[in-house]
């Protein structure tokens, strides 16, 4: 997975302040806590319908929560340790307890499901699952070989069905319990067994189109002709531009102005030059342009960001 400095300086655990959660139940996000409803080891199940571009957020931490990310729609990318993963429709990104990461932006049309899995104290049950069955259990999560792999049919319908039986009516809070419990295991077995399950090499891209999202990565300034990129690729452009896509979740051009505008964010905040100075050291054809490029990109304008920091 290619790494991006976007310039920002990595931060320990210690130094990242714990998010906040607030709940809210309406028709593009949902946000709600599942430990009223008898998943005690679940303080968070969220689904998000981004209908406008919003900021990205600060590195932040979940105390002694595993957060697990699954995107249905759009693209996304996450940062954590230093690290930044391109997260495209159907897979999963895990941040383990305690460890510093955020959502770097927040596309307009993406679709999201979150969970938060409280990992259980020493010798503690979650669910009602006996001692052993709930050590595997929190164990097995928190040694995932993977912290973003593709999702599972299994795995998106175990999201589906949470948020159908919430929504079930509760004329019997007991059975209500029941099925919201048995719910919410199988979307943590589904979990534990998706990293390993058999995928296509199809999404699998060659080290040559690494290699080339490396070097657009390093010199976004410059100009890359789709058809002499996919020529380099010995790909045709239509292949080249899908196979680009499945990695970095974004075409050519869209990755290239994502860039352009980190680059140009990063001289903003560090005060470095004029905005007009900037818009042309980063090859947008003016400063105009570049303001549409950072609304689009990061859902604020260049002179936001310029007086925040």
């Amino acid at each position: 997975m290619n790494s991006m400095n976007c310039g920002r300086k990595r931060k320990n655990a210690s130094d990242v302040r714990a998010e906040p959660i607030f709940y809210e139940d309406g028709p593009s996000w949902r946000i709600i806590d599942l430990r009223p409803h008898g998943v005690d080891c679940m303080p968070l199940l969220a689904f998000g319908n981004f209908g406008a571009v919003r900021p990205g957020a600060d590195l932040h931490v979940h105390p002694g929560c595993i957060e697990v990310c699954l995107c249905r729609k759009g693209n996304v990318r996450y940062e954590t340790e230093g690290a930044f993963y391109p997260v495209l429709p159907g897979h999963v990104f895990i941040s383990r307890p305690d460890e510093p990461h955020r959502r770097c932006d927040n596309p307009k049309g993406m679709m999201l499901y979150r969970i938060l899995f409280k990992i259980p104290k020493r010798g503690g049950c979650v669910m009602g699952l006996s001692r052993r069955e709930s050590e595997y259990v929190a164990q097995t999560l928190l040694r995932l070989p993977f912290r973003l792999f593709h999702a599972t049919t299994r795995l998106a319908a175990a999201f589906a069905r949470l948020f159908a039986e919430l929504d079930v009516p509760k004329a019997n809070r007991l059975a209500h319990h029941l099925e919201m419990r048995n719910a919410a295991l199988e979307l943590l077995l589904a979990l534990i067994e998706a990293p390993s399950a058999p995928h296509s090499a199809k999404g699998r891209p060659s080290q040559k189109i690494k290699a080339i999202a490396a070097m657009m990565s390093e010199h976004p300034e410059k100009n890359y002709p789709v058809a002499k990129l996919a020529a380099e690729a010995a790909l045709t452009s239509l292949a080249f531009t899908e196979a680009f896509k499945r990695h970095t979740g974004l075409t050519p051009h869209a990755y290239l102005i994502d860039q352009r505008v980190r680059r140009a964010a990063d001289d903003l905040a560090q005060k470095r030059a004029s905005i007009s100075f900037i818009a042309d050291k980063w090859n947008f054809s003016s400063p105009q342009y570049m303001a549409v490029a950072f609304r689009r990109v990061l859902g604020r304008t260049p002179k936001q960001i310029a007086a925040k920091e």
